[in-house]
């Protein structure tokens, strides 16, 4: 940690991260209490759910298109002055309640989101080249610890923003200020984060691409890609569905609950991260027996 600690580079694309995970998480929150808002409230909320889980279809593209930049550090901090613009954007169309306009808004924030996972694309590798190998493992789980604790905060503080002042423009402006500051602050290390000059990027079809991540995936888990890839889609799709629904369940019951409608979702998602952190743990003795088959057959049994 202490090194990790003295390693710029690290801090950087740490800290960096720590204010686009804010922001990113602010506004999920706040454009789902915004969507509550409409008379088609369950369509429109249902939209605002699909929509943040979308970007996951993009994965492959970004990763390719982040692979094949040889100006990563630049193109990481270019992204975040974009980001920022876009909700600057977004911040000037959510003053008024009009169907047309969410629609938009929707739009902006699924294309920040999609050019947040490009940015998570072009992070790691200079993750591995600017952190020692045997610091590789302690600093990627920083790293996505910081982001898991970031975005309870930065819902809180979309909750706590929306409860105070009631503006949805001041958070679309928060949130562009949280994109500026990460942008900023890739332009104050962005000499630490330059790669080797002997770095070479080593570019394959996409035909090679996908054998090698067949042959890599039936390797780890000793099942046939296709079933593999059957089983994630269909976790990812249950997942996706059970938040939805949620999202939905909490609008029926909105006059039964105790508090917001924004805090309930909070309470949710903040539910939801302490159950990620006790997979993790839960991860020894007993449970590390179990495949991957293991695991799959006993969640479609309980399904």
């Amino acid at each position: 940690m202490k090194n990790l600690g003295r390693n710029r580079a690290f801090v950087t694309l740490t800290v960096a991260d720590l204010f686009e995970t804010i922001g990113t998480s602010l506004f999920n929150i706040i454009l789902l209490t915004y969507a509550r808002t409409f008379a088609q409230a369950n369509l429109m909320v249902s939209l605002v759910s699909v929509a943040t889980v979308l970007p996951g279809i993009f994965g492959m593209l970004t990763g390719r298109l982040a692979d094949s930049q040889t100006n990563k550090r630049g193109w990481l901090a270019g992204l975040k002055f974009v980001q920022a613009a876009l909700y600057l954007v977004l911040a000037q169309l959510i003053t008024e309640k009009q169907v047309g306009l969410l629609l938009i808004i929707i739009v902006i924030n699924l294309c920040s989101d999609v050019l947040g996972m490009l940015s998570g694309s072009l992070r790691m590798p200079l993750l591995q080249a600017k952190v020692a190998s045997e610091l590789q493992e302690e600093a990627l789980g920083i790293n996505q610890g910081i982001g898991v604790l970031m975005q309870t905060m930065g819902q809180a503080l979309g909750v706590s923003l929306l409860a105070a002042t009631g503006d949805y423009r001041l958070a679309g402006y928060l949130n562009a200020i949280t994109f500026l500051i990460a942008g900023l602050v890739l332009l104050s290390g962005y000499e630490t984060l330059k790669l080797p000059s002997a770095t070479v990027t080593v570019t394959s079809t996409f035909r090679r691409l996908l054998r090698q991540v067949r042959q890599a995936m039936e390797a780890g888990v000793h099942m046939n890609v296709l079933a593999l890839l059957g089983s994630v889609l269909f976790l990812n799709a249950v997942g996706a569905s059970v938040d939805a629904l949620l999202n939905l369940y909490l609008i029926h019951r909105a006059t039964q609950l105790p508090f917001s409608f924004g805090v309930a979702i909070l309470v949710m998602n903040t539910a939801d991260v302490f159950g990620s952190v006790a997979g993790n743990l839960l991860h020894t003795g007993y449970f590390q027996r179990w495949t991957f088959r293991g695991v799959m057959f006993n969640y479609r049994r309980g399904v």
